[in-house]
């Protein structure tokens, strides 16, 4: 099903479990917010865009928002994506299987 703008400003997401430092929220939260300008059409984030992303982790004493919820979101809004840019007369390939943690460089293989 289609994401809509109005659920990529409104989602909310569960806490990281116990012991484990999740996504830092309020750029989770700035990122779902382009999420819902691209599709009021008032941003121009891509498939490649939302596939890309990367959060920093939540701080320290701070759980932050549970990276397999973020992420099964994200996978939902870049299926949304690519099938509004199916619509408009050109193909996007579907996405990946993926995480939006960065790795860092030298582990990246």
């Amino acid at each position: 099903m289609p994401v809509t703008a109005f659920e990529a400003r409104t989602r909310q997401f569960d806490r990281a479990p116990i012991g484990a430092r999740g996504y830092h929220e309020p750029a989770v939260d700035a990122f779902l917010e382009r999420v819902a300008a691209t599709l009021d059409g008032d941003d121009d984030l891509s498939v490649s865009d939302v596939h890309n992303v990367a959060f920093a982790k939540a701080p320290l004493s701070k759980r932050g928002y549970d990276p397999a919820a973020v992420d099964a979101f994200l996978r939902d809004v870049e299926g949304t994506l690519a099938g509004l840019s199916h619509s408009a007369g050109y193909y996007i390939a579907p996405a990946l299987e993926h995480t939006h943690t960065r790795k860092p460089p030298w582990r990246r293989r």
